[in-house]
């Protein structure tokens, strides 16, 4: 049997039952964060993929219009995991100063599981999760993480990384089953826990960290099948049908969310060849999308066999938006191994620059940027018992801090005084609970901000402030503008010198822990 590993002791760490004793049992809590997903890449957000079961998850719950990541994969887990905003500079050290939701729940009495990605140094079982499978990096081979597959074949690698396959430290990861597929695999763990548990005498929390659809592009040949020739039609055209699909369906409002007029290149212009690997690219894509679908109705009817499933909250995001990087250097597909195919074990492709305007629909830019489309994720929150009224938005803005507080209230757990012999720095978000009931959230003593890579920003009530490397400032009402079309910033120049100020506070309070409070 596994031991528990605990990193902190009554006297390092002080929490008070906050959980008044007449209330219904505490709720098993799922937390799933995926990779690189477009905000239009489901289908309850107008994407032309197949996600029946995350689709009716919405139909059942709420759908949030603005829940706001750091549009980096590493500042978002330090986000989520830590519920502080972070700076380029100051999300490693976060985790050094408080604790992880993972340890507020185990304190609270949970039984605490995490399969998936870490991409962080900390290591998991010694921050607060009884049980881990997972890796400790970021991208990795969906069908071999290791050198070579269990029959000798080369895998292209980025590196290779660390794991943690049942219960024990494992470096370099060489899966035995010769079909294995991560998104399955991640999925597989966490049932096997869940049943190991069922019956136990606890909630519990299980953080399910997928990798899909982050590079490279694979995904089975069936599920692939799916969509030959669905894009043929090249960017101009999905992305209008993805924008139209959103109008007519009432998801979005074309006075206040406008296609963003981005520069998309012209699909006639690549040659018929470069057409085909295009195209080639969204297929595996939407079908990374799909069979990460699939598991999601996977870990569904776990819940409902175990009738458990009215009493989970499940909370399903992405930790940025889609990933315009290019990466083919280890490009092998004409390998012995691959047979020439792309979504194969020999294969390394991404979707690229254009394809992440598309998907990320009808936002603007991508990953690694400020802009609603590095920055904004589709949200879904499911909880029969706790959700007032399905099919419902939630159109206040919201971010993964939010999630450590929602955390704590539902566990009722209060965030300790002080973490291993220091005073701890506050945490920053606000409970996401009132939403389920489509209550206002309660007034924010932080400011949201963003700093990453190219991308900076703030947000203040309607008003955002955001910039794209060295290029000056853009001032955008988010009230009326929620695809960045109409800059304010020429006619606001007070606004935005206030709004630079306040970003300028938050960033240097990143670093110090205080995050942007409000003076």
């Amino acid at each position: 049997m596994f031991k528990m590993k605990f990193l902190f002791s009554i006297c390092s760490i002080t929490m008070l039952s906050a959980w008044p004793l007449s209330a219904a049992p505490r709720p098993n809590i799922i937390i799933i964060m995926v990779d690189d997903m477009g905000y239009s890449d489901l289908g309850c957000y107008g994407s032309e993929i197949d996600t029946p079961n995350l689709d009716r998850l919405a139909t059942e719950g709420i759908r949030y219009s603005q829940m706001y990541n750091t549009s980096k994969c590493t500042t978002s887990r330090s986000a989520l995991l830590t519920g502080r905003y972070v700076s380029r500079n100051s999300w490693e050290g976060n985790y050094n100063v408080g604790p992880t939701f993972g340890e507020i729940a185990q304190a609270a009495g949970y039984r605490t599981l995490w399969s998936g990605k870490n991409h962080s140094n900390i290591r998991p079982p010694e921050r607060g999760f009884d049980r881990f499978f997972g890796f400790q990096g970021g991208a990795t081979n969906y069908w071999g993480p290791g050198p070579e597959t269990v029959d000798g074949l080369p895998v292209p690698n980025i590196k290779l990384l660390e794991w943690m396959v049942d219960d024990q430290w494992i470096k370099p990861y060489i899966p035995e089953d010769p079909n294995f597929y991560l998104t399955d695999a991640i999925t597989d763990h966490a049932i096997d826990w869940l049943e190991e548990y069922q019956g136990e005498d606890k909630p519990f929390l299980l953080y399910m960290a997928y990798t899909a659809p982050h590079w490279p592009l694979h995904a089975p040949e069936q599920d692939i099948d799916k969509y030959r020739g669905r894009y043929d039609a090249g960017y101009q055209v999905i992305r209008q049908e993805r924008y139209d699909r959103m109008v007519q369906k009432g998801l979005i409002d074309p006075e206040t969310a406008p296609l963003n007029p981005q520069e998309i290149k012209d699909w006639n212009s690549l040659s018929k060849k470069a057409r085909k690997l295009e195209a080639e690219r969204l297929e595996i894509h939407a079908a990374m999308v799909d069979h990460l679908d699939q598991n999601i109705g996977r870990l569904i009817a776990e819940l409902k066999d175990a009738s458990e499933l009215d009493n989970t909250l499940i909370l399903f995001f992405s930790d940025n938006g889609a990933s315009a990087e290019r990466y083919a250097k280890k490009n092998l597909q004409n390998s012995e191994s691959s047979n020439g195919k792309l979504g194969s074990v020999s294969s390394y492709e991404c979707i690229g620059q254009e394809w992440a305007r598309v998907v990320n629909t009808p936002l603007a830019l991508f990953k690694k940027t400020s802009h609603e489309g590095g920055v904004c994720s589709p949200m879904i929150a499911h909880w029969p018992q706790g959700i007032a009224e399905g099919n419902t938005w939630f159109n206040e803005p919201a971010h993964l801090v939010d999630v450590m507080s929602t955390v704590l209230e539902l566990t009722g757990q209060t965030y300790p005084e002080s973490f291993n012999g220091q005073v701890v720095k506050p945490t920053e978000g606000v409970s996401l609970v009132p939403s389920f009931s489509l209550e206002p959230l309660a007034a924010r003593k932080y400011l949201i901000g963003y700093d990453f890579s190219k991308g900076q920003g703030i947000r203040d009530g309607i008003w955002k402030l955001v910039r794209l490397g060295n290029k000056p400032w853009e001032l955008y009402d988010m009230s009326k503008d929620r695809t960045e079309t109409n800059d304010h910033a020429a006619e606001m120049p007070e606004k935005v010198d206030a709004m630079v100020r306040e970003f300028s506070l938050w960033e240097k309070q990143c670093e110090k822990g205080i995050s942007g409070k409000k003076q």
